[in-house]
């Protein structure tokens, strides 16, 4: 083979190479977009909400895969009263379970008046209000037929008193 030949096939394989033999993926259409699963909506507190009620009404939305759930369980956790949360759940302090919610129909929680069947317990039960300017996680947790799924978010408590004369 001659030094021209010795060339031409160096360049070749050199090439080949650095081509790829599998096809690239197609671009991700919107129709794939669209029938990703929905995830469970926190309506109030929004995520990442500053200045919420120190006695916040929790408000959600269920996927319509488990709006025929059989268990919906809320958990509350202090995260921290820094710049932003405590990410870490081992480093937040739980103050509040909340068992029994009808999962027919309840999408909401107040743990100042929790509904009739709900079983509450945690450290919140003895307190009149949350605590000023520091982070919660709230979770929820569903359970349906064939399937579980939870969320987390998180707010911070406003400084002044949401309980009148306190």
């Amino acid at each position: 083979m001659n030094l021209r030949g010795t060339i031409v096939l160096g360049a070749t394989l050199v090439a080949a190479a650095g081509c790829a033999t599998e096809e690239p993926a197609p671009p991700a259409s919107e129709d794939a977009a669209n029938t990703a699963p929905a995830p469970i909506r926190a309506v109030r507190p929004k995520p990442m909400k500053q200045r919420a009620s120190r006695r916040p009404r929790f408000r959600w939305r269920l996927p319509k895969r488990l709006q025929k759930a059989v268990r919906v369980t809320f958990l509350l956790a202090e995260a921290g009263s820094g710049a932003e949360p405590v990410t870490d759940a081992s480093r937040q302090r739980r103050i509040a379970t909340a068992t029994g919610l009808d999962p027919s129909g309840t999408e909401a929680l107040d743990l100042w008046d929790p509904p009739a069947g709900c079983v509450l317990t945690g450290e919140v039960t003895d307190m009149p209000q949350l605590a000023p300017a520091t982070w919660y996680r709230w979770r929820l947790r569903a359970i349906g037929p064939g399937t579980a799924e939870h969320a987390d978010f998180y707010f911070r408590t406003r400084q002044t008193s949401a309980v009148p004369g306190e």
